[in-house]
């Protein structure tokens, strides 16, 4: 009899505590549960019309939309939720979720529309700790709604993650911030055993240095590692300082070398003794490529010496056709004058 008693008490306290729209939300996420989404969604849409400021039924319809892929309408959906509940948290149990999806889609939400509570740092930090990498990738690319030093450390902290897309992500971001003082982080980048990493390191090296002084990219000049070397030797023509000339020029009679066509763009840029005849030199390369760049590099410095080797070329029906027309297009750009393109 005792026991029937608390048992009923038990059931009232219950129903006192439940509020409207608490039973249909309950019904909602066992449809979610089950994958029947479009029952789940009829169910909510029907009880949020009685209830419209359920916070239950809404936090299942942004559960749907995460798990549909729409974070857009799952960002909406939390603002609804703290407009009627300013002390709600929408994003902890998305974020707490059993799949990885909808972990990944309510980081993405959180990005499309911050919220001021929970601080989003803190969601995007626990994010970086996530088990899964889809997850940790989203949260680094959340980290542009935060401020420079938040995000800065938080993508410390991916560019050392175990998952090379999120070490790549960070080395995107990195340049996306456009913050000098991440140059020394980049540079290692340029060792990591994933070319999509190392990739993105070159790029965003190359972005800060319109930002950065030329003290930032000399130390590497000086690096074993010739990647290193070449990079911040091309970082510096783009600050018009030409200290890493001599690993250019050394670069473009290596034919095992990757970044030739860049060195060959990047010195004609110099006011150098020295580029001119190499820039001639280049066009005997066995790089068709390496041939264009060239022709086009001295036809645009106007040097009347390589005015043969235009005239060469462009009549050498054995050179590729693309040979040819830059041959041509380098022995037009010689007749013009020095102001005309």
């Amino acid at each position: 009899m005792l026991r029937t008693l608390l048992s009923l008490l038990m059931v009232l306290s219950l129903a006192a505590c439940s509020r409207p729209g608490d039973s249909a939300a309950r019904r909602a996420h066992e449809l979610l549960e089950a994958g029947r989404f479009e029952e789940a969604r009829t169910l909510i849409d029907t009880s949020l019309k009685e209830t419209p400021e359920s916070a239950t039924l809404r936090q299942e319809r942004m559960h749907l939309a995460l798990l549909l892929g729409q974070p857009e309408i799952a960002a909406a959906e939390a603002r609804q939720i703290l407009r009627f509940n300013p002390k709600a948290q929408p994003y902890r149990r998305p974020l707490e979720d059993r799949l990885p999806a909808v972990r990944a889609n309510a980081l993405k939400a959180l990005a499309l529309d911050p919220l001021d509570r929970p601080r989003p740092a803190t969601l995007i930090k626990a994010g970086l700790k996530d088990p899964d990498p889809t997850v940790r990738r989203e949260a680094a690319e959340a980290t542009r709604i935060l401020e420079l030093g938040e995000a800065i450390k938080l993508l410390r902290s991916a560019a050392r993650d175990s998952d090379w897309l999120t070490r790549a992500t960070a080395a995107r971001l990195f340049g996306q911030r456009g913050d000098p003082s991440l140059i020394p982080d980049l540079f290692p980048m340029l060792q990591d055993a994933d070319s999509y990493v190392r990739r993105f390191a070159r790029r965003s090296l190359l972005e800060l240095a319109d930002k950065a002084k030329p003290d930032a990219y000399l130390p590497s000049l000086r690096s074993k590692d010739r990647t290193t070397q070449i990079v911040a030797a091309l970082a510096l023509v783009r600050l018009n300082d030409g200290r890493g000339a001599e690993v250019l020029l050394s670069e473009i009679s290596n034919p095992l070398g990757i970044e030739r066509v860049e060195c060959v763009k990047a010195i004609s840029k110099l006011v150098d003794p020295r580029v001119a005849p190499a820039l001639r030199a280049a066009t005997g390369d066995k790089d068709p490529e390496i041939r264009v760049v060239s022709l086009i590099a001295l036809g645009l410095l106007k040097d009347k010496d390589s005015a043969g080797i235009f005239k060469k070329f462009s009549t050498d029906a054995s050179s590729p056709k693309e040979v040819r027309l830059a041959a041509a297009k380098a022995l037009d750009l010689l007749t013009k004058p020095a102001n005309q393109p």
